[in-house]
């Protein structure tokens, strides 16, 4: 269903994050993210050979914070 959605910037560069590292639409991140949080259940990450590393409560860990981090070096 289309619609239109006014998101805070922090959830829509956790969607985009989804989207890219899924290869999936922001529309199916929003929908998958909005069901882990209904369902109470983190959502879920793609498996990969790298670990992975969470961010604490109440920060996004984003590419383009990697990147600039990153490129600080």
């Amino acid at each position: 269903m289309r619609t239109t959605l006014d998101l805070d910037e922090t959830v829509l560069a956790a969607a985009r994050s989804k989207a890219r590292a899924e290869k999936i639409s922001i529309g199916r991140a929003v929908s998958e993210l909005a069901m882990a949080g209904l369902s109470g259940r983190p959502a879920a990450v793609a498996s990969t050979s790298f670990p992975v590393i969470r961010a604490a409560a109440g920060h996004l860990l984003t590419d383009e914070l990697v990147e600039q981090l990153r490129d600080d070096e």
